[in-house]
């Protein structure tokens, strides 16, 4: 516990209490890299959440008013993402669950439930095995639906050239598949927006997110890892998965790929089963 506190003021750079009890600051990563964080709420376990690539904390912005009537809430830019810092040079899923690890020993969290939309999904993780005794349950959100699934190399590469030659327009058409009605008014804030990643973090991530080894990372999680999943267009292997580790998904029919923000209710409904579940465990 000593240790733990001593990591905690060593790492935070910035620590700043906001209105409605919200605190914002910043957790130095293993390699010095600056990881912008959000707090608020009290209550065990913790829920930390972190957001898909090319996104940001405010993704969660559905579910901080809910959780936090009885969780403390971490919301978290995964370096290269919004607030974080980018100067790093080599960028993977497992650097990613390396960095939300060092967010959760800087502040001292004691017993955490992990939850990861898309690549988040593989980030937290990879993160689990790096919090022995601290991770209760990894939670992916419209994530996993098949860790045996690896894109070839030729596929990968294809894929990624897109948006090496026009990043702006290759991610627009990438997050406009999505969603069935192209005037959706989330895919509109979306495209409106300022992209909030680092263009060299963002497609070295791609890479990583289309070889990850998924079948590791759930075999050496070693605490339950569940799903929230769009019931289409992606079929979730459930029976596949399982073969590598505690694995079971909720579908929810008639949503796109960024569930939390298009159904929050019916969402939060199904968080909160999986959470109060994995805390009895």
């Amino acid at each position: 516990m000593i240790m733990r506190l001593a990591l905690a003021l060593f790492s935070m750079v910035v620590g700043t209490a906001l209105a409605n009890g919200l605190e914002t600051g910043k957790i130095q990563a293993e390699d010095g890299v600056n990881i912008f964080y959000t707090s608020v709420g009290h209550g065990e376990p913790a829920i930390v959440f972190v957001h898909g690539w090319t996104c940001d904390h405010t993704h969660w912005r559905m579910q901080i008013p809910e959780f936090r009537k009885s969780f403390r809430v971490i919301t978290i830019d995964l370096p290269g993402h919004g607030a974080s810092g980018a100067n790093r040079d080599s960028w993977s899923i497992d650097g990613l669950g390396a960095d939300v690890a060092s967010v959760v020993r800087g502040l001292s969290l004691e017993q955490v439930v992990l939850v990861g939309h898309s690549m988040g999904g593989p980030v937290v993780l990879a993160a689990a095995s790096k919090l022995r005794g601290i991770a209760r349950g990894v939670v992916a959100v419209d994530a996993l639906q098949n860790v045996e699934y690896i894109s070839s190399p030729d596929a990968t590469k294809r894929f990624v050239k897109k948006f090496e030659d026009d990043f702006e327009g290759a991610r627009a058409r990438f997050l406009s598949g999505f969603f069935a009605d192209r005037n959706s008014a989330i895919l509109k804030s979306m495209l409106q927006n300022p992209v909030m990643a680092d263009r060299k973090a963002a497609t070295s991530l791609l890479i990583a997110h289309n070889t990850f080894d998924g079948k590791s990372a759930l075999a050496a999680a070693g605490v339950p890892v569940r799903a929230i999943n769009a019931a289409t267009p992606y079929k979730t292997e459930v029976k596949i998965n399982r073969k590598y580790g505690d694995f079971e998904a909720v579908l929810m029919p008639d949503t796109g790929h960024f569930i939390m923000l298009e159904k929050p209710d019916e969402f939060n409904r199904h968080l909160r089963s999986m959470i109060d579940q994995m805390h009895k465990k």
